[in-house]
């Protein structure tokens, strides 16, 4: 029994915001921009909440199936709208998703393959003869950002990576289908604390904390020789599970955060540029949300097929990474 993938969406603000505007905000260029990281433009919230965004790309993936029919409902997020409830639960509600289990999980860009890999061994476990939990047959897994939120936009080094969307997938088990066939997921100890966000906490009469931003701050070299090395071995041990070759995967789906990340990785893995779905130019780098959404355009463009290897790749805060084999 196979968990496949039965359901694609995606939502993005309607704000786009070019390179060229950036270079009117802060000391920095377009093509440089562009040759250092790929991104031209990246679309930014001006109305949209998380739950807007994540609300319109699942209603979009779930299409005309009943919605009784989810189970689960996971939300890969480090911009929630708030702490409690949980995006899972906000979406949950906004879609009367009477039967469904929802929770939030923050692995930072990694999010989505966390979540996805979640999903996968609960409704495997909840099927398995001696269980005795929740059935799950039909699960909704979303990734959705609001990254302008948490971006210093005066600093030149972060506030030209990133963007804001959402990205959801339905996931069902299918007796008939193969459909995930490895997950490899591994944490790495941040300890030059390269990729960190702050919270903010309100002041009380007892706090001796001291202040925290909640802003995005990154060494960047550091979170791309981490991203290179943390890539190409998730990667080699989803291949090594599935006893599968790199030759053998049809598409890449990778975390869109720098085309050079992605260009390492093709060279790595002997692969030709071709398999791997290039978003990043349209989307920045999106965190949880990322791979969920360059799913949806791949999946548009037509170019997989049923029976088709996909790979999806993340790595993100924590330090996190992950890869998943499915048979679409």
């Amino acid at each position: 029994m196979g968990v496949t993938i039965n359901g694609i969406g995606r939502s993005v603000p309607k704000r786009v915001l070019h390179n060229t505007e950036i270079e009117t905000m802060i000391d920095t260029d377009s093509n440089w921009i562009i040759d250092r990281t790929g991104i031209e433009e990246r679309r930014v919230s001006e109305e949209e909440k998380s739950i807007d965004l994540a609300a319109a790309a699942a209603r979009e993936a779930l299409g005309d199936m009943d919605y009784d029919s989810i189970d689960l409902v996971i939300v890969a997020t480090i911009t929630p709208d708030m702490i409690i409830p949980s995006m899972g639960a906000l979406v949950k509600k906004e879609l009367r998703l009477k039967n469904a289990v929802a929770f939030d999980v923050n692995t930072a860009c990694s999010g989505f393959l966390y979540a996805t890999w979640m999903a996968e061994s609960l409704m495997k476990n909840s099927v398995s003869i001696n269980a005795n939990t929740n059935v799950i047959k039909r699960a909704l897994v979303i990734g959705v950002e609001r990254l302008s939120r948490i971006v210093d936009w005066t600093d030149r080094g972060t506030c030209i990576l990133f963007g804001d969307g959402a990205g959801a997938v339905v996931l069902e088990l299918d007796s008939n289908q193969e459909g995930i066939i490895s997950s490899f997921i591994k944490n790495y100890d941040d300890d030059a604390d390269a990729l960190i966000c702050g919270m903010e906490y309100l002041k009380t009469p007892f706090t001796k904390d001291e202040d925290t931003a909640q802003t995005l701050k990154m060494h960047g070299t550091k979170v791309f020789r981490f991203a290179v090395n943390a890539v190409g071995e998730v990667m080699e041990e989803a291949l090594k599970k599935a006893n599968l070759t790199a030759d053998q995967i049809d598409h890449y789906i990778p975390h869109q955060a720098n085309m050079r990340i992605i260009n390492s990785a093709a060279q790595r893995f002997n692969q030709p540029l071709e398999k791997f779905q290039i978003s990043i130019d349209k989307t920045g780098n999106v965190s949880a949300a990322s791979v969920p959404m360059a799913m949806y355009d791949i999946y548009k463009t037509g170019k997989v097929k049923l029976g088709d290897l996909v790979m999806l790749v993340g790595f993100g805060g924590g330090l996190s990474a992950g890869a998943i084999i499915y048979r679409a």
